[in-house]
C-alpha cells in the first residue's frame, strides 16, 4: 500500500472513529431511512463529543494530534 493510501485510509478510519463517538454522545443522530447523520443541536452533547473524542486520543484509541482531534470534530459538527 502506498503512503498516499495508507494516510487516506488512517484518515477514513478517524472521521468513522470520531462519527460513532458524536452518534453515541448524541451529539449526532442517524436517520436509518435517509441513511444520513445529522447534529442534534444540544450544546452539552457536543461539548461530550469533544471531550470524548479528546479521552479516547490521549487512551491511544485515536491516532493523530490533539489538533487534529479537535479540527476534525469541529468539521464533523459543523458539516451536518
Amino acid at each position: 500500500m502506498s503512503e498516499a493510501a495508507r494516510k487516506s485510509d488512517e484518515l477514513e478510519n478517524r472521521f468513522v472513529t470520531l462519527e460513532n463517538l458524536g452518534l453515541e454522545e448524541r451529539a449526532l443522530r442517524y436517520n436509518r431511512a435517509a441513511d444520513t447523520v445529522t447534529v442534534v443541536g444540544d450544546a452539552q452533547a457536543s461539548k461530550n463529543f469533544y471531550a470524548r473524542a479528546f479521552d479516547e486520543w490521549a487512551g491511544g484509541n485515536i491516532v493523530g494530534t490533539a489538533r487534529e482531534i479537535f479540527d476534525r470534530v469541529t468539521a464533523i459538527i459543523e458539516s451536518k
